[in-house]
């Protein structure tokens, strides 16, 4: 006998469509509740591979206003192509969900699985200049610090970590502000490690917490890092840029500029994320689109994002943020690509001066702790 069930949704967003089938057997309730095989849940979740938007009129269903900001993309596309690693992305995506299905909670939603729109290889053959555009969603980004700018870092999303993958040699001996909170978790770990009779997988978490706390104590130590809070950077998947090679793969560094509802924002490449997921900035960067974006509160929810990022123009050397160059830079690498009809926005520098120390007051003459007689005037004679 069958017996649909109502199809629903599950809170991730895949649609569950269940039925029931009870078939009679031949053994007794007593044999059947110990045979495995009498009571069993079959579950297949189906996937849609989407093709990658390429044309003109699959960018301007996405975003109208995309168009316009170009002064030729028409003629770009024309010769652009789709990114080898367009097709991988979503493997890596299939792969995950297949990874987590005894968890359904785990799952990748359905807006977070179909975050992705394109992955393009464009470049202008006057210039030869390369570009790669990804058009998708946008999610905030919480990472980094540094100990040489005086920026407070609000470290209290889950996802927080206080390096980026963008990073230069630290220039001061000012700490940087998470290195306390990991030689105190190091700390902890040691004295949890050295009580009698922990189990061998509480003994192996410390381990494991012991060597990563070490390894991000060496780096604050060594490096400073971009901070999300006043740096407009984007991420992109850690495979595209760790898995390939080419003239049209971004690398960490790379200058790229953002656009979204008719506005370019210039940024940098400084950080990679995860695989399976595609559409990433820092706050700076998305409180500018959306001011009340939060680490929970995803900026741009539609797939009306482009993030036009440069192959090989990344500085030789890493440096901290110079706002104004990273503008003329990206101004630049624009025009070379065939340029824009609207202007670059200018980010001003909001990371205030480190306050100037109170100088020290100048110590006034010693009193002399010798007394000297005063003379008496000497007597004038009398006439």
């Amino acid at each position: 006998m069958r017996k649909p069930l109502p199809t629903a949704v599950l809170f991730n967003g895949i649609s569950l469509e269940s039925a029931v089938v009870a078939e009679q057997g031949l053994d007794l309730a007593s044999a059947d509740r110990l045979d495995k095989e009498s009571y069993t849940l079959e579950l297949t979740l189906r996937l849609r591979l989407p093709r990658a938007a390429s044309t003109l009129q699959d960018l301007e269903s996405c975003d109208p206003s995309l168009a316009p900001v170009f002064i030729d993309l028409p003629g770009l596309l024309a010769g652009a192509r789709v990114a080898p690693y367009f097709e991988k992305f979503y493997q890596l995506k299939t792969a995950d969900v297949r990874r987590k299905m005894a968890n359904l909670e785990t799952v990748l939603s359905r807006h977070n699985f179909y975050d992705c729109e394109t992955m393009l290889e464009l470049e202008n053959p006057a210039t030869s200049r390369k570009a790669f555009l990804l058009l998708a969603d946008m999610d905030v980004n919480t990472d980094g610090s540094d100990g040489d700018r005086d920026v407070t870092v609000d470290a209290s999303s889950p996802f927080y970590l206080p390096q980026t993958s963008y990073r230069w040699p630290k220039q001061s001996p000012r700490p940087n502000p998470m290195l306390a909170i990991e030689e105190e978790r190091v700390r902890k770990l040691e004295e949890e490690k050295s009580r009698v009779g922990l189990k061998p997988a509480r003994l192996a978490e410390i381990e494991s917490g012991l060597s990563l706390a070490k390894r991000r104590i060496h780096d604050l130590t060594k490096w400073s890092f971009l901070v999300s809070s006043v740096d407009p950077f984007i991420v992109l998947p850690g495979f595209i840029m760790r898995d390939h090679s080419g003239p049209f793969v971004p690398k960490i560094g790379d200058y790229a500029v953002v656009l979204h509802a008719g506005k370019a924002y210039p940024a940098i490449l400084g950080d990679s994320g995860p695989s399976h997921k595609a559409g990433e900035a820092s706050l700076r960067l998305t409180r500018e689109l959306t001011p009340s974006a939060t680490a929970s509160a995803r900026a741009v929810s539609d797939l009306a994002v482009t993030y036009l990022v440069f192959p090989g123009s990344a500085d030789p050397e890493a440096s901290p943020p110079d706002l104004a160059r990273w503008r003329e830079r990206c101004e630049s690498l624009v025009r070379e690509l065939g340029g824009f009809t609207v202007e670059l926005h200018s980010w001003p520098d909001i990371v205030p001066p480190w306050p100037t120390p109170e100088p020290t007051p100048a110590p006034g003459p010693a009193a002399s702790t010798d007394a000297t007689p005063v003379a008496s005037p000497t007597p004038t004679p009398e006439g």
